[in-house]
């Protein structure tokens, strides 16, 4: 399988953008097919809401209490999912392969509502469809050209046990490592002197049902002067994500696809906002989507051979929580085997 590419007619136009300091934003799913791209005149009309640390959103209306009961899962169904990845794996087809499931979950208000009230990094919401509240950046480029992605790799309760397992476990080590150099390879293709400039750093995530921590790293480098100009060129050599897809990209893109059998849409791609200045942009997990009148949670995990189905099962489901808010959701895990 090939790595996918965007439109040339829409790297064309974020191009234009870039070269004539014209805002906008986008979303691009994880298969590349269907990406979006506004102008600020077209924000409204389309419904889309975002919030971004550059671009915080009014929380416009009165919170609403919101419950969410999932429905995780069968372990058997996860176990086949993850003997294919681990089968590929054993051959060398992957390094390390992102695997994922949509979770079905009983939610008592909108997604709009969702987007209201959780609290995030990045907050995406797309009616009709899904919304994200990320706490991951993908890349970001500053006005000197300065080019930077933070992956992160690794989840666990916080708690000491979570913590001291996080930066102890040897597979979550090996992960770790494994994406800090695919995005490294991928940085340098388009950027000059790239480096990691902080290693498997803590982050912590509140929710309304306790804490999670996530180690993350950051790595950067210099673009040509001339960015702006191609910065729709840029953006799409670096897709798809590798934090959620994994390495090589192409065989595991392939192993991907035969393992989960269906598209992500816009789950693991990612969303931007350029300034005129500035991009910054995030990878759309955590995330809920709305599939006729059903909703998914949809969540996942980085497998290694090292990985043991049944700690990626509880991680695929510890992530299921919406960040704290005003009004705290309630979480009622389920955890069938």
């Amino acid at each position: 399988m090939n790595v996918p590419t965007l439109p040339a007619a829409w790297i064309a136009r974020l191009n234009t953008f870039g070269a004539s300091g014209t805002p906008c934003f986008f979303l691009i799913d994880f298969e590349l097919q269907k990406p979006l791209l506004l102008s600020p005149e077209e924000f409204g009309p389309s419904g889309i809401r975002f919030s971004f640390p550059e671009r915080p959103d009014v929380r416009n209306k009165a919170p609403v209490p919101i419950a969410m009961h999932p429905t995780p899962v069968p372990f058997d169904r996860f176990d086949r999912a993850f003997r294919t990845v681990q089968a590929g794996l054993q051959r060398g087809d992957s390094f390390l392969t992102n695997l994922t499931f949509a979770t079905p979950v009983e939610l008592s208000a909108s997604l709009e509502d969702v987007y209201q009230q959780s609290h995030a990094k990045y907050r995406v919401y797309l009616p009709g469809e899904f919304v994200s509240f990320s706490p991951e950046t993908f890349v970001t480029i500053d006005p000197s050209g300065y080019l930077e992605s933070r992956p992160m790799k690794g989840t666990a309760e916080n708690t000491p046990t979570g913590r001291s397992y996080l930066l102890s476990s040897e597979k979550e080590i090996a992960e770790h490592a494994t994406i800090v150099d695919l995005i490294r390879n991928d940085l340098s293709r388009v950027a000059r002197r790239v480096r990691v400039t902080d290693y498997r750093y803590l982050e912590s995530i509140e929710t309304a049902t306790g804490g999670l921590v996530q180690t993350s790293s950051a790595i950067g480098g210099q673009l040509r002067p001339d960015w702006r100009e191609n910065l729709g060129t840029v953006v799409g050599t670096l897709l798809p994500a590798g934090s959620v897809s994994g390495a090589p990209k192409s065989a595991t893109l392939a192993l991907i696809r035969q393992a989960e059998g269906r598209d992500r849409g816009y789950y693991c791609g990612i969303a931007g906002y350029f300034d005129g200045r500035r991009l910054d942009t995030c990878v759309l997990i955590r995330y809920i989507e709305r599939v006729g009148d059903r909703y998914f949670f949809r969540s996942g995990g980085g497998i290694t051979a090292r990985s043991r189905a049944e700690e990626e099962y509880r991680e695929l489901n510890d992530k299921i929580r919406i960040p704290r808010s005003g009004v705290l959701p309630e979480y009622l895990p389920i955890l069938a085997r």
